[in-house]
């Protein structure tokens, strides 16, 4: 299978958490059997029964009355055991492939399903990350706990859902990182920010990628990732000093701290 997740017209940051407490989410690639543009990432929770995952598919499409080739009642982890393999839903004359591309931990933060890239309108209807995501996983609360900075960089960021990715996160109350990003410059400081949503993902060899996606939406000219850290090195290597020797995992708490207002 080849791998369009972040060459995708729209992409949402994807958590990976390092304990597996709730089962696992199983990151799926949903796509119109007869175009190949028209697709939808998704993660979604195993133990959701195929007819749930009927509900899921008519979402992330706009779609209703959506029928499966597995049996309804079905786990989607009784369908989906490894990597590659697939199964078939429909709406109508339509065919839509469900394809297994990897499995993650869920948290018990994690929405049952959110869409995290996409690309290509169906049914007249266009794409829109932001949208499909409120109807999957309502409004995400919490956003008033988060400075103020952060809640501008978010909505600058076109393209880009970071709904999922807080309501995992999930910033709360409690002690606040302020003195960062040291950077007066507006460029170098979305620089931070963008490193620091890529990295709050834990997504291993696509952070740089991530990075890279999240500063170009907002407007900025595309820089390599090496350029992007470049523009932020100070902030960033201040955070390296805040963070010591913590694993990726442990990091998260210090980014809760960061987005604090």
């Amino acid at each position: 299978m080849s791998s369009t997740l972040y060459r995708s017209d729209h992409l949402a940051p994807v958590i990976r958490l390092a304990q597996r407490r709730a089962g696992a989410t199983l990151l799926v690639r949903v796509g119109l059997v007869s175009d190949e543009v028209v697709y939808r990432w998704v993660g979604i929770d195993e133990n959701v029964t195929i007819a749930e995952c009927c509900d899921v598919v008519g979402e992330v499409f706009g779609i209703a009355d959506v029928g499966a080739d597995a049996p309804r009642g079905l786990k989607l982890y009784d369908v989906l055991r490894s990597p590659g393999q697939s199964t078939h839903f429909s709406h109508g004359l339509w065919s839509f492939e469900m394809q297994l591309a990897d499995i993650y931990p869920r948290d018990e933060s994690t929405p049952p399903s959110v869409c995290v890239a996409g690309s290509g309108s169906f049914g007249g209807v266009s794409f829109d990350i932001a949208e499909v995501n409120a109807r999957l996983i309502g409004e995400v609360a919490g956003l008033g706990c988060l400075r103020a900075e952060v809640r501008e960089f978010m909505a600058r960021a076109k393209g880009h859902d970071f709904a999922p990715l807080l309501q995992a996160l999930d910033v709360g109350a409690g002690p606040s990182i302020g003195v960062l990003p040291v950077e007066d410059n507006p460029v170098a400081r979305d620089a931070f920010w963008a490193m620091v949503f890529a990295q709050i993902c834990c997504a291993g060899e696509d952070t740089a990628h991530i990075a890279e996606s999240i500063f170009a939406s907002l407007g900025h000219e595309p820089l390599a990732v090496g350029e992007i850290r470049a523009l932020c090195a100070e902030s960033l290597s201040l955070l390296d000093e805040i963070g010591g020797d913590r694993s990726p995992a442990a990091m998260l708490d210090i980014y809760r701290q960061l987005m604090r207002g």
